[in-house]
C-alpha cells in the first residue's frame, strides 16, 4: 500500500508521460497536451484518497501553502469522504475518476444556483459546460491515468 507522499511523487511521474501520450495522440496539438497533462497534474488534489475521512497529505500540503483555502477544500469534499467507504468504489480506475468529476459538478451547480437565488446572478455560471464536452472529457483521461497510476500503486 502506497503512503500519499508516494501516490504525489507517482502522479508528478506520470504528469509528464502523460503529456507525450496526449502529444502524440493528438499529433502536436497544445490545447490538447495542456487538458491531459493538467487533468493528471490535478490529481494530485482529486485523488482517490478524498474518499479518507481523515486529512491526506495532499490536503495538508494545501493547507500549508493556501493561506488558508485548504480548509474550505476539505470542508467540500467531506461529503464525499462520508458517502464512500475507502478504497472501495472511488478507488476503481475509471467509475473512482466519473465519482469525484460527478461531485465536483455538483458542487459547481450548487454554487451557481446559490448565487443566483442570493445575488440575482444573471446568466449560466456553468458555462464552461456549453459545447466544451471534449475538453472536460480530455481533463478527465488525464485524471484518469492519474487515478490509474494511483490504483496499481495500491494493488501491486
Amino acid at each position: 500500500m502506497a503512503s500519499g507522499k508516494e501516490h504525489t511523487l507517482g502522479t508528478l511521474m506520470l504528469t509528464p508521460l502523460a503529456g507525450l501520450l496526449a502529444w502524440h495522440l493528438s499529433d502536436g496539438d497544445q490545447a490538447v497536451t495542456a487538458l491531459a497533462t493538467g487533468g493528471c497534474l490535478s490529481g494530485v488534489f482529486l485523488s482517490p484518497d478524498l474518499d479518507m475521512p481523515t486529512r491526506t497529505v495532499s490536503e495538508t500540503t494545501l493547507l500549508r501553502w493556501s493561506w488558508g483555502v485548504g480548509y474550505i477544500w476539505i470542508f467540500l469534499w467531506y461529503p464525499y469522504a462520508m458517502f464512500f467507504k475507502h478504497r472501495g468504489i472511488s478507488h476503481c480506475p475509471l467509475i473512482g475518476t466519473c465519482t469525484r468529476l460527478v461531485y465536483l459538478a455538483g458542487l459547481a451547480f450548487l454554487f451557481q444556483e446559490v448565487l443566483q437565488q442570493t445575488m440575482e446572478v444573471d446568466g449560466q455560471l456553468m458555462f464552461w459546460l456549453k459545447d466544451h464536452y471534449l475538453t472536460i472529457a480530455i481533463f478527465s483521461a488525464g485524471l484518469a491515468v492519474s487515478d490509474i497510476g494511483h490504483w496499481i500503486m495500491d494493488n501491486f
